[in-house]
């Protein structure tokens, strides 16, 4: 990986920000050619060089941005150039893209600063003939963006969303059957929106109003979210380690859809609760809190690096009765069968409700996951019904709203478990929710709706 410096650029001298876009380059390139997850990259190359504020927000904006953005990104070149893009190594390949996604998404960049340290990169990652490539082939771009030849929205609708809002196609001809086109495009500009930075107050250390006060005296401004009556949204200019109110655990960062999840399963202190896929932790610990550290919390999950991570942030917050367990959710264990009072079971899922926070997920998923992962949900949720005790309530949890992985799953649950009934959320939800159960026990969470990340939550008793 190339060694970057901080440039002596002004914070606001886009045409000085070399040193973002060779970071951004890197992580695009490392995803593509690794497989790797963006969000980890970007953790990584973030922590080990130095960057302005300005040069930080370019960096994260481009990587972020030309991900989700891919394969209109894709399209427009392949009308400009003269060979296949499988035939431009994989640097000059993303460097095009990274132009493009500038000239056609990001009008505070001059199109001259755009190609020109396009051509500047092409030049460091390549040699002169491809330079000129890049040279000519972003000059066209910028020359003819406001004519671009894109497809109908009347005469192939599935084609226009895929590429007006950057989805597989595949996934957009889903969408369209279940929810129609309007709909279906509403999804879509939702899933390309920026999700806010959502924190989760540290209740058995301090209230929500103290926790602003204290974010306000580090510099940090805050304000109340809609429905989470303990989250805040924070306007930061800095990274989260570097504050003190994060590293002593005074609040948990969390989006607002999943600042839902614990309160629906409702913990009373001194109860035995399991999560039955609690990596990363976040639910966990809120589990915790609301239980007020009483009780006991058995976090499993399949992989023990994983489980280091709830450990991690049980003990950031200060929360000591979790236990953490290696499990395979699909098996019983006979000595927990009908153990527990509460249980978690945070299903993995295809994620497609939260592409607005993981925009290279949906490049790597295909038709056939959502199946595959379905069964997988229901062994899972048949595994964790086992664990709970007689009138014990379980609360299945999923981020995505494919049929197949939510409703589909637990009515596929109710009809082979007679001990099973969902229970109404409503008395549980924030006011501005309670309209939202469709049926018994059951709820959407949507971006285009709610502006949250698209979630789906069942409420189970055993009878």
């Amino acid at each position: 990986m190339p060694s970057f410096k901080k440039n002596n650029s002004s914070a606001g001298d886009e045409k000085g920000d070399t040193n973002a876009r060779s970071a951004a380059l890197e992580a695009l390139k490392e995803v593509e050619e690794r497989e790797a997850y963006l969000n980890l990259v970007l953790n990584r190359i973030l922590s080990g060089i130095s960057l302005s504020d300005a040069e930080r927000s370019l960096f994260t904006e481009l990587a972020y941005g030309v991900m989700q953005r891919r394969n209109t990104l894709d399209w427009v070149l392949s009308l400009f150039l003269n060979r296949p893009m499988e035939k431009l190594t994989i640097w000059i390949r993303n460097i095009l893209r990274m132009g493009v996604y500038q000239l056609l998404y990001l009008p505070r960049i001059p199109d001259s600063a755009a190609v020109d340290e396009a051509v500047k990169l092409a030049y460091r990652y390549g040699h002169r003939g491809v330079a000129g490539l890049v040279n000519a082939v972003l000059r066209k771009v910028s020359a003819e963006k406001g004519s671009l030849p894109w497809p109908s929205r009347e005469e192939n609708p599935a084609l226009y969303l895929s590429l007006r809002h950057s989805y597989p196609l595949w996934m957009v001809e889903r969408w369209m059957e279940n929810m129609g086109f309007e709909e279906a495009e509403a999804f879509c500009a939702a899933g390309n929106k920026v999700p806010p930075l959502t924190v989760r107050t540290n209740t058995l250390k301090l209230s929500k109003a103290e926790l602003k006060k204290r974010l306000e005296l580090e510099g940090v401004g805050a304000e109340d979210l809609v429905y989470a009556p303990e989250g805040l949204h924070l306007k930061l200019n800095k990274r989260l380690v570097e504050l003190e109110s994060f590293r002593e655990g005074l609040f948990q960062v969390q989006g607002e859809s999943s600042m839902l999840v614990a309160p629906l399963l409702n913990p009373q202190p001194g109860e035995s609760v399991l999560d039955l896929c609690s990596a990363p932790g976040g639910k966990t610990v809120h589990l915790g809190i609301l239980m007020q550290n009483r009780g006991n919390i058995v976090a499993a999950d399949l992989y023990p690096q994983r489980l280091k991570l709830v450990q991690d942030a049980a003990r950031r917050q200060g929360i000591d009765i979790i236990n953490i367990e290696k499990l395979d959710g699909r098996s019983v264990n006979p000595d927990k069968e009908g153990a527990f009072q509460r249980v978690l079971v945070d299903v993995p899922c295809s994620g497609l409700g939260v592409i607005r926070r993981k925009g290279d997920l949906k490049w790597r998923r295909r038709p056939e996951d959502i199946l595959s992962l379905a069964e997988l949900q229901l062994q899972l949720l048949k595994g964790a019904f086992k664990y709970l005790c007689r009138g014990g309530v379980l609360l299945y949890s999923a981020c995505t709203t494919e049929p197949e992985e939510t409703t589909g799953v637990i009515e596929k649950f109710l009809a082979a478990e007679p001990s099973a009934k969902p229970v109404t959320l409503s008395p549980l939800l924030p006011e501005k929710l309670r309209g939202e159960e469709k049926r018994e026990g059951m709820l959407y969470l949507w971006p285009h709706k709610h502006n949250l990340d698209g979630f789906f939550l069942a409420r189970i008793r055993k009878k």
